[in-house]
C-alpha cells in the first residue's frame, strides 16, 4: 500500500507516461496532475505501488467499494517485467468479485494487457468525450480466481 511520502513519485510517473506516450494529449499539466496525488487520495483509494530497492517502479489506484481503477501505471523502465499483473492480482484479490476500468482505445499495448488478465469490454462504457479527445472503453473483469 502507498503511503503518503509514496504520492510524488506516483505522480511523476504519471506525468512521465503523458509526456512520452506521442498519441495522448495533455490534458492536465504537470502541477496539476501533482495536485491530484493528495493525502485525500489514500481516504478515497486504494493505492498499491510496485517497489525494488526503495525505488517506486509502478503503481495501481483503485476505488474499494466498487473495484473500479482510474489508473495503472509504471515507470518505462519497468514495463515488461509482470509489474502490471502484479499490481493488478493484487487489485484482483482485493475485489475478488469483479474489476472495471477503462483504457484509451488508441492504447492497443493496454487493452490486449487487460484482454490477457481476464477483461473484457463492455460496449454501453464507451466515452467519445474525453477531455484528452481520445475515445475511452470500459473493461470488466467479472471477478473469480486469480
Amino acid at each position: 500500500m502507498a503511503e503518503t511520502c509514496d504520492l510524488p513519485e506516483c505522480a511523476a510517473i504519471l506525468n512521465d507516461y503523458i509526456d512520452a506516450t506521442e498519441w495522448l494529449p495533455r490534458a492536465l499539466d504537470h502541477q496539476a496532475v501533482e495536485a491530484l496525488f493528495t493525502p485525500d487520495l489514500l481516504k478515497a483509494r486504494r493505492v498499491f505501488v510496485a517497489e525494488q530497492d526503495g525505488e517506486i517502479l509502478g503503481f495501481l489506484s483503485m476505488f474499494p467499494d466498487d473495484g473500479f481503477v482510474p489508473a495503472l501505471y509504471l515507470r518505462a523502465d519497468a514495463r515488461g517485467l509482470g509489474l502490471g499483473k502484479a499490481l493488478l492480482d493484487t487489485a484482483k484479490s482485493e475485489h475478488p468479485q469483479g474489476l472495471s476500468l477503462t483504457v484509451f482505445e488508441t492504447n492497443l499495448e493496454a487493452l490486449k494487457f487487460y484482454r490477457r488478465e481476464g477483461f473484457s469490454e463492455d460496449p454501453s462504457g464507451r466515452d467519445d468525450a474525453t477531455d484528452e479527445g481520445i475515445p475511452t472503453l470500459l473493461m470488466r473483469w467479472p471477478g473469480g480466481a486469480t
